[in-house]
């Protein structure tokens, strides 16, 4: 019986899992959830109840370094889809790796390095020791393939646990390509919607935008996706893309624009559900192109005004876009800002005539481009408007009778306004709930105070220099609780109302090329309201 090495190896690895130390993740974990929920246990308890649940004695724990690096590997055995895993776990010595080794079972015979050990049931597995570390896994195969990764996965990072993704592994494990893959998957989504006789979402365009998105997975050469867990900081799930030379995340990952956030979007009722902003890379100019197409293929009224607004637009951007949502206690529940810069006072020009042309036909047809079938469920009106000093379409949409009728009315009431119109060098937009009084505020840039403090304030200060900045706040949803529940306790709950319990996702390259990264992270303030609550 031979270990491959790991160069050897490599190819066949699908997947590595890095745990620094296994002790800190428990101990920050049960310190961060403490601060939600009063935990009856310590890391210790917590610990050996993990070990009872994996049969384990908890003396075994006393062998065991769970402060030293554990590695794991997942290979692949053919190029069926048939994989194994091997987990490499460190003890404080040999004469306790040993230890380790008799606390699994039985020892029933040896081949070369590797051991078989059974524990007087139908579990069994296979066992290497390495100095110290013992490496196991239930197929024999995957210990030959993978005891050497395994050791080598073993490893500190940046992360308390980092897993490592091969897409171009996983797909030749299963017998195919990333691109291949990608294209069968939409497939099987865009077959399972139509035989479910769902909504046609998007008329093939959504599912070639997913497409496109999914795509920068398939050009990552490894995909890290790091967690982390930090009693003053949070808790954090990082994902590192890295690219392949010449693909469209390599020139994802170049373009570095930091967002940027229209103060005049911030103000509004109550506390904000969503606040956010990105800018405009290659690939969201791509995906906005795809609707561009749609438009084009439109065979409706209004076709050639609609696309002639779209057209300016697309040619005025500046590269940025902000928005805030609100969430309300009566219907339409919904209410919201966006905002978008134009290049220069010229441009808004050309944009303000073109959107001056539209009427109510061409809107319906940019309503279709953008949101597909969905707008089988309502009806549009729309007609232009003067709302303060900007000239704006108002478009008006009401529910159909129908399909989930009741539901869509408790959202959003009797109907649910949209303006959008150009202010200065600026298209700006409001939506719900009076969202006429809300334009005008939003066209004059009229901000709110600046906030000072707080996890808004850290967190758009943390995203410095991002790409992409999208900032959640929780707590809103608990106020709309008591009104789509008929549970007493629930109701009660959202009376209590509680202190923000925010969401944080932030994206962008490098500026290089190499690497293009997101992240989602959840701030000790979030599980302080939890735990006020």
């Amino acid at each position: 019986m031979t270990l491959l090495p790991a160069v050897t190896a490599r190819p066949l690895l699908l997947i590595s899992v890095s745990i620094g130390s296994f002790d800190r993740l428990l101990e920050n974990g049960v310190r961060l959830a403490g601060e939600a929920v009063p935990l009856p246990m310590t890391a210790a308890g917590l610990r050996d109840m993990l070990f009872s649940e994996a049969g384990l004695p908890p003396e075994v724990a006393a062998d065991i370094d769970l402060a030293s690096p554990s590695g794991a590997a997942v290979v692949a055995l053919d190029d069926k889809g048939a994989q194994g895993a091997v987990l490499a776990v460190p003890a404080r010595g040999p004469v306790e790796a040993e230890k380790l080794i008799d606390a699994l079972g039985k020892r029933v015979m040896t081949r070369g390095p590797v051991t078989l050990v059974a524990n007087g049931t139908k579990s069994h597995g296979w066992v290497f020791r390495a100095g110290n570390v013992v490496v196991l896994s239930d197929e024999i195969e995957a210990l030959t393939r993978g005891a050497m990764l395994a050791l080598e996965a073993r490893h500190a990072g940046p992360d308390d646990v980092t897993t490592t993704i091969y897409p171009e592994s996983v797909a030749r494990a299963h017998g195919t390509d990333v691109k291949s893959a990608i294209a069968a998957l939409i497939e099987q989504a865009r077959a399972a919607q139509q035989a479910g006789g769902g909504v046609d979402i998007g008329d093939g365009y959504f599912y070639e935008t997913a497409a496109k998105m999914l795509g920068l997975f398939g050009d990552a050469d490894r995909i890290e996706v790091g967690l982390s867990i930090d009693p003053g900081r949070g808790l954090t799930l990082l994902a590192r893309l890295f690219s392949r030379p010449g693909s469209a995340l390599e020139a994802t990952a170049k373009q570095v624009t930091p967002f940027e956030i229209d103060p005049a979007v911030l103000g509004g009722p109550g506390a904000r559900f969503v606040v956010g902003a990105m800018s405009m890379g290659a690939l969201w100019r791509d995906i906005l192109g795809h609707y561009r197409q749609r438009l084009a293929a439109d065979k409706g009224k209004g076709v050639v005004a609609a696309l002639a607004y779209y057209d300016a637009l697309l040619a005025g951007q500046s590269g940025q876009q902000s928005g805030a949502v609100w969430l309300l206690k009566d219907a339409p529940f919904f209410t919201g800002a966006f905002s978008t810069p134009l290049k220069d006072a010229a441009t808004a020009t050309k944009v303000g005539t073109a959107l001056g042309r539209m009427d109510a036909a061409a809107m319906s047809a940019l309503m279709r481009a953008q949101l597909g079938a969905t707008t089988s469920f309502f009806d549009l009106t729309s007609k232009r408007e003067t709302v303060g000093k900007v000239k704006a379409m108002h478009v008006r949409m009401t529910i159909k009778k129908g399909l989930l009728t009741d539901t869509w009315k408790r959202i959003f009431g009797t109907g649910f306004d949209v303006y959008q119109g150009v202010a200065g060098s600026r298209v700006v937009g409001t939506f719900g709930r009076d969202a006429r009084t809300r334009l005008v505020a939003v066209a004059a840039a009229k901000a709110p105070p600046s906030e000072t403090t707080g996890p808004f304030v850290e967190a758009r200060a943390a995203a410095k220099g991002r790409d992409a900045f999208y900032y959640t706040d929780l707590a809103p949803v608990l106020g709309l609780i008591g009104v789509f529940s008929s549970d007493a306790r629930a109701a009660a709950l959202a009376r209590m109302g509680s202190g923000p319990i925010p969401l944080i996702f932030t994206a962008g390259g490098d500026g290089v090329g190499k690497m293009w990264t997101m992240d989602l992270s959840l701030p000790v303030a979030a599980f302080k309201s939890i735990g006020n609550l």
